[in-house]
């Protein structure tokens, strides 16, 4: 059986899948108007928390969550792992992100395990940028990826 919960902290939405008791994915997306919180659960709830936390500029550790890595590759689960130690404020570039998982020159492979993360925002994706510290690929949107950045206080070390 499958569950949907949502988190709203404007302007975010987070929308968690659960697989069992497993977190199987997490969608981040723009509050839309009338977008309201629907959840019980006491993971969701400290995301919630850890999340108007973050909104409110506080430097945030997110909560331990139950997260489903079954359906992700071996080579993704490194990277997933390197990109959870990014921190609050910090930036780096795919090339970058790929010498850390011990594999220099993978930067587009680190590209693609980005596109594909399944936990936004909770596994950091949008500290990851291209070459020459610029903006690219954030599936929420460039926009977005910029707001997260300056919320850190780290766009100017990331020119669009």
């Amino acid at each position: 059986m499958r569950e949907i919960e949502t988190i709203v902290v404007a302007p975010l939405k987070l929308t968690l899948s659960w697989e069992g008791d497993k977190i199987s994915g997490i969608v981040l997306a723009w509050a839309g108007e009338g977008d309201g919180d629907d959840y019980g659960s006491p993971e969701a709830g400290r995301l919630a928390m850890a999340l108007a936390a973050y909104l409110a500029k506080e430097t945030t550790v997110w909560p331990e969550l139950p997260l489903d890595f079954s359906g992700v590759g071996a080579f993704a689960r490194v990277v997933l792992a390197e990109l959870a130690k990014v921190g609050y404020g910090q930036c780096l570039t795919y090339g970058e992100l790929a010498e850390r998982c011990g594999r220099p020159g993978a930067a587009r492979a680190v590209g693609r395990v980005m596109a594909e993360n399944p936990f936004p925002l909770v596994l950091p994706c949008h500290r990851v940028v291209g070459r020459g510290m610029k903006l690219t690929g954030f599936g929420p949107g460039l926009p977005m990826k910029k707001m997260l950045l300056e919320l850190e206080g780290i766009l100017n070390d990331c020119p669009v």
